[in-house]
This record gives structure tokens, C-alpha cells and sequence, in this order.
């Protein structure tokens, strides 16, 4: 979930994101990261993404999260403590706009430079990924057993299968991989966004999948056999349904029929994708209540 702008950053942040766990009775405490990947050199065109710089950890932005992280982690040492980490599309799309403006535009951009100027884009990618890694490095000295990989661009009307697998894969998994290199003990990998195709991240390393099954068009079924071995995370839609409504039977009935039917799976009980901010925390808890019951 994003909480709104004045709780991005600092104490404000750290108390919603305590507030949240304890009112939603969730088992693992997920830190959004709201430090993005900072916008300060202009790219007009395809070949100013070889200006794109690498930081390391050093950085004032990644310590500001870094910092977060540790203040929350050590005040919920029950919880399962994992940092979210914008992937090398959505943070390229940040660093190109200086806003999360990925489906208006950032997007769009990234794939006309790719087709344009593929070894000046790329190149920007990559130091977006290096950048990213020490992300890594950070986060899980500050105390982050998991990372949670935000991944974009596998949707199926923006690189095609081929640009895909050739310029935007390599970097996730190096990114991904990087993380167990540095650590974590665990890497959730998370895909959304409509017509995002599921297959394309298949061979991605990582020990838990999430993903947007009505945007995907990719049921949690059809995903357990994509992601053959992997624990499943999801079931409940963030746009609409009970989740949404407030209907706390239909969730706790939801609940129920997601743990009957899943059975031979490994499975975690989540949203697919962000909460709506301002969702009662009780709907969330409502899951807990019901599997505590059950």
C-alpha cells in the first residue's frame, strides 16, 4: 500500500508503517520504498541515457531509505522484515521523469529510445541496475531479510518478447540474483499492470511470485504451473471485490475457498497488486481473523 505524500518519508512514515502492521495482522512487514531513483540529469533523447549515473549506497537516497528500514525493522522484530525494490523499468522510469508516470508516459519513452538507440538505453539501464544493487547492499545491512522486486515491463502491447528477453530480463535477474549475494534470505517477485505477460518472467530467481491476475488475465492456478516449485502470493483483487467493498464475510468466505482450492499449492494470502490508500486496515485483517478461526 502507498500511503499518502506526508507520510512518505521519515518518522511520519515509520509510524504508518507500524500503525499498518499491528491494525492488519499481517506476518511479514513490507516497506514501501518511496526514496526513487533521483531524476537529476535531463534525457531529451535515446542517447542521454549514457548520462545516467550509478550510485552506490552511499547515496543520500538510498540511506534515507536505508534509515527507514532500520528504525521500522527494529521495532517489529516478529514480523518477516522485506524492503521493496523498484526493478530496472520502473526505476528507469523514474529517473527519466522524476515521478512514477510509468503508464502515461515512462513506458512509452523507454521503448521508442530501445528501438531507436538501443546501446545508449541500455547502457542507462545497466547503471540503473548497479544502482539498484547497492540498493540491495543497504537494505539488507539495515536489516532486510527479503526483497520484494516490483517488475515492469513484460506487458505484451510494450517490448516485445524478443527486447524482453534480451535487454530487460538479464538486468532483473542480475538484480534479483544480486540480492542472495548480498544476503536475503528470501525474493518475492512481483509483475502487474494490464496485459502483463506471466511466462516472460518464468526463469526469474526468486521463492515467492506476485502477480495482477485480472490484469494478467493469468489465474493463480494457470501461475503455480508457470512457476513450477515457487509459493504463490495473491488471491485477493485490489480493484474490486470483497476486499475492496468492506464485505467482511464475503472476505473471511473468499479466504476459505482460496485455502480449499489451493491446497497443493504453497501459498501466502495477499492482495495482487497495491491497496487503494485510505482501504480500512480491518478488511486486511479480516483474512487473519478468518485463518486464526479456521
Amino acid at each position: 500500500m502507498h500511503f499518502p505524500k506526508e507520510f512518505f518519508y521519515g518518522e511520519k512514515s515509520v509510524q504508518a508503517h507500524l500503525e499498518y502492521f499491528e491494525k492488519t495482522k499481517t506476518d511479514i512487514a513490507k516497506v514501501m520504498t518511496e526514496h526513487l531513483m533521483p531524476c537529476d540529469h535531463s534525457i531529451k533523447c535515446a542517447d542521454d541515457w549514457k548520462n545516467v549515473p550509478v550510485y552506490d549506497e552511499n547515496a543520500p537516497f538510498i540511506q534515507a531509505q536505508a534509515e527507514l528500514l532500520r528504525q521500522i525493522f527494529t521495532q517489529r522484530t516478529d514480523l518477516a522484515p522485506m524492503a521493496t525494490l523498484h526493478g530496472v523499468v520502473a526505476s528507469a522510469s523514474h529517473t527519466l521523469l522524476g515521478a512514477p508516470e510509468y503508464d502515461s508516459i515512462g513506458r512509452y519513452a523507454q521503448m521508442y529510445h530501445l528501438r531507436t538507440n538501443p546501446e545508449a538505453f541500455t547502457a542507462g539501464l545497466r547503471n540503473i541496475a548497479q544502482s539498484l544493487c547497492s540498493m540491495e547492499d543497504a537494505f539488507i545491512k539495515a536489516g532486510a531479510e527479503g526483497i520484494y522486486y516490483a517488475a515492469l515491463g513484460g506487458e505484451a502491447d510494450v517490448f516485445t518478447e524478443e527486447e524482453h528477453a534480451g535487454y530487460i530480463a538479464p538486468l532483473d535477474r542480475m538484480v534479483m540474483q544480486h540480492a542472495y549475494d548480498a544476503g536475503a534470505k528470501f525474493v518475492v517477485l512481483h509483475v502487474c499492470k494490464p496485459k502483463a505477460d506471466i511466462k516472460r518472467f518464468s526463469g526469474y530467481p526468486c521463492d515467492i511470485v506476485n502477480w495482477g491476475v485480472r490484469e494478467s488475465g493469468t489465474s493463480l492456478r494457470e501461475g503455480a504451473g508457470i512457476f513450477k516449485g515457487k509459493i504463490i502470493l495473491g488471491g485477493f483483487d485490489h480493484r474490486k471485490g470483497p476486499m475492496i467493498e468492506g464485505d467482511l464475510d464475503g472476505i473471511a468466505a473468499q479466504t476459505r475457498e482460496l485455502c480449499a482450492s489451493m491446497q497443493d499449492v504453497r501459498l501466502i494470502l495477499g492482495s495482487d497488486c497495491t491497496l487503494p490508500g485510505g482501504l480500512d486496515y480491518a478488511n486486511i485483517a479480516a483474512v487473519a481473523d478468518c485463518l486464526d478461526a479456521m
